[in-house]
């Protein structure tokens, strides 16, 4: 005689898979693909525009952000360089991130810091390391704008836990 699987072992099993769906390609965006975004010249800190924002953003992680599910609102990052007045605004379409000049209408989070600390942030070999290593000397300020559910709703979950604090 064949057992029988209870209900509840099958609701289980249910919730557990959506879960494991929602974190993987929600919250943490594991399977998102890194598109190659080229790196453009930079000679000097008055050279710093869309461009160079956009290609920084992408190698920290930005393509894995995408617009929260339940609302459709997008993931806006706001970037400030500090000494020069200059505000940029990034957002991530099917990946690709976009950036134009201006501030941002409510932005997600805000990455703010000077540009000589943006010039050693863009020559550095290793982006990401060095991203880490300028966020806890305080060379760089994040400022998250948003709350906890929105954020990682969004996959910033997956930035953040690649810069910690």
């Amino acid at each position: 005689m064949a057992k029988r699987i209870p209900m509840g072992a099958i609701g289980i099993v249910a919730v557990l898979m959506i879960i494991g769906f929602l974190y993987f390609f929600v919250i943490a965006s594991t399977f998102a693909a890194k598109p190659n975004v080229a790196k453009p010249a930079l000679a000097s800190a008055s050279d710093i525009g869309n461009a160079q924002i956009n290609w920084l953003m992408n190698e920290v992680g930005a393509y894995k952000l995408h617009p929260y599910m339940l609302f459709g609102e997008a993931a806006i990052i706001e970037c400030v360089i500090t000494d020069q007045n200059r505000t940029f605004t990034m957002t991530v379409a099917d990946n690709h991130p976009a950036t134009v000049g201006g501030a941002a209408n409510n932005p997600d989070l805000r990455f703010s810091m000077n540009s000589a600390d943006f010039m050693t942030l863009y020559a550095a070999p290793d982006t990401l390391a060095k991203a880490q290593e300028m966020r806890k000397s305080g060379q760089i300020k994040v400022d998250m704008l948003k709350d906890d559910v929105t954020l990682a709703a969004k996959g910033y979950k997956s930035i953040y836990d690649s810069m910690p604090a």
